[in-house]
């Protein structure tokens, strides 16, 4: 019964793709065990096969049902696999899939890259959140540290002056949504934009500065008081600065977030009135020329 609502649904997607459509597909999905075509390199080494288009692109094929799967070429094997198990190979980086693809020879429903990837992040964090009972502060914290010191650089990174556009353009209420998505369940999340401040300025035409303030409410080590963006729009490069909360000390660390999600530890930040010169002076390098 399951299979056929699920089938259903994609139907319905197929005919209509609307947000409300996939949504539904993808609740379906969640709980489904889905058949996997396999080659064997062993009696116990199965490996699920891949199918390529004209393009040369690559997707992991899954289907719904056994009478989904064609008779013509016989696969050596059918493996029965969760949903979020497809996702974790979808997103293995060596494999370069281009995403899954649902009955490939009857509905061939397409799951790009991005959106498993976004699936399957939200399935670790809720394993996660399984695994290790918090309190509510503690939990807090820890969606904070996800979004300040994870989700926002990686943005910034992954998606450039289209990011640093919509921050500019809409500010508080732009970082009151990423921090609220996080948190998955809104009756959960306890600010609002008035606990933000977003301050953009364009220092020359190769610097653009978003100072971004963070809530005080809750605030421990190691998360932030505020963060620092520069973008180059010349080079379409950025940075991330974070102004940390240090344990039991009155300073704040001054740290950054490299591209490679690696954090970076710049000392003691000055007090407040330097800050912003000393976030200039890294962005362009200590000879003035902006770094790439």
């Amino acid at each position: 019964m399951l299979f056929r609502s699920l089938e259903e649904a994609i139907r319905i997607y197929a005919a209509e793709r609307t947000k409300e459509h996939l949504a539904a597909v993808l609740n379906l999905l969640r709980p489904t065990k889905l058949f996997v075509p396999a080659m064997l390199t062993a009696p116990d080494r199965p490996i699920p096969c891949f199918l390529k288009n004209g393009s040369e692109e690559q997707f992991l094929v899954v289907y719904t049902s056994k009478k989904q799967i064609p008779e013509e070429p016989k696969s050596q094997a059918i493996l029965s696999m969760p949903f979020p198990a497809c996702n974790n190979i979808v997103v293995q980086p060596e494999l370069k899939l281009t995403g899954m693809v649902i009955n490939p020879f009857s509905d061939n429903l397409i799951l790009k890259t991005e959106l498993v990837e976004k699936l399957h992040e939200a399935d670790v964090k809720a394993s996660q959140m399984r695994k290790v009972k918090m309190t509510p502060e503690q939990f807090h914290v820890f969606v904070k540290k996800q979004v300040e010191f994870g989700i926002l650089p990686k943005r910034l990174f992954t998606e450039g002056q289209e990011f640093v556009d919509r921050l500019c353009e809409e500010k508080e209420g732009f970082v009151n949504a990423v921090f609220s998505e996080a948190y998955k369940e809104i009756k959960l999340y306890p600010y609002t934009e008035d606990d933000y401040s977003v301050m953009a300025l364009e220092i020359g035409e190769d610097l653009t500065l978003i100072r971004v303030d963070l809530p005080d409410k809750g605030l421990v080590a190691p998360l932030c008081v505020r963060i620092y963006l520069t973008f180059n729009p010349l080079t379409k490069n950025g940075r991330y600065f974070t102004v940390e909360v240090m344990k039991e000390k009155k300073e704040h660390l001054l740290g950054e977030i490299n591209g490679e999600g690696k954090h970076l530890d710049h000392g003691v930040a000055p007090v407040e009135g330097a800050e912003l010169q000393k976030i200039i002076d890294l962005a362009r390098g200590q000879d003035g020329v902006l770094t790439s």
